[in-house]
């Protein structure tokens, strides 16, 4: 093992972590919490839940036939927010593999008894090949926050990673910001999840032999527990 194969993974990982969204289209009927503002219930093939806001349904364009309905992508335009979600068997390690390129650790909290992994990072945009770092017209910085939010469920992953841009909404990466609070916080507590049995393998979705993922996920696991020195990656 590599950093160029580790570079490899965590390309094919990011097309299930990052859909590639279209046009928004209508779906469900929007509510109102009348103590909160308006929410928008969802209903996908693995989860349900409540969004705070009006948000919109993305369309996933050229979904591979390995994640076709196992992946879902949502909008608030007002909040410059976006829900990208995902269900995949033995799909932590898409997390495990962030971590080992320097995802920090996660902070778990459990809602409805089931505990949450929830990591923190932020992501700049390129722009020609280089990262954006200016601010837009409106004078806010491009940087965007990103949560992810996962649970795992029998070896299944139920991930939701949350992408907030141009500081429409306060984040200071913490669980107490207002972009988690009034936004993340209601929505993993509404979540109610799918039998998931029909849900893709990682292997699968990497296009790899059962083997091959075996022996991919236990090295990383391996290095991050201390039990395989990191310096091999550069062998």
């Amino acid at each position: 093992m590599n950093n160029k194969k580790i570079a490899i993974l965590a390309t094919a990982i990011a097309v299930l972590i990052i859909a590639s969204v279209g046009p928004a289209s209508a779906f469900e009927l929007f509510g109102m919490d009348f103590f909160g503002g308006p929410t928008t219930d969802f209903d996908n093939k693995f989860m349900s839940g409540t969004f705070t806001g009006n948000v919109s349904q993305n369309e996933i364009k050229d979904a591979d036939a390995t994640v076709k309905g196992w992946t879902d992508s949502y909008e608030d335009k007002e909040h410059n927010i976006t829900y990208n979600m995902s269900c995949v068997r033995e799909g932590s390690f898409i997390t495990d593999l962030y971590q080992l390129q320097g995802l920090g650790a996660p902070e778990v909290r459990k809602y409805n008894d089931q505990p949450w992994k929830i990591f923190y990072s932020q992501a700049v945009p390129t722009v020609n090949g280089t990262n954006d770092t200016k601010k837009n017209s409106s004078g806010d910085n491009s940087t965007i926050n990103v949560y992810i939010c996962e649970a795992d469920i029998n070896g299944t992953a139920y991930t939701i990673n949350v992408m907030a841009y141009d500081n429409k909404t306060e984040c200071d990466g913490s669980m107490f910001c207002p972009l988690f609070e009034d936004y993340l916080d209601p929505l993993i507590k509404s979540i109610q999840f799918k039998d998931a049995k029909k849900a893709p393998e990682m292997y699968e979705v990497l296009n790899l032999s059962k083997e091959e993922f075996k022996f991919n996920q236990e090295y990383v696991n391996g290095i991050l527990n201390g039990t395989i020195d990191p310096n091999q990656l550069q062998q």
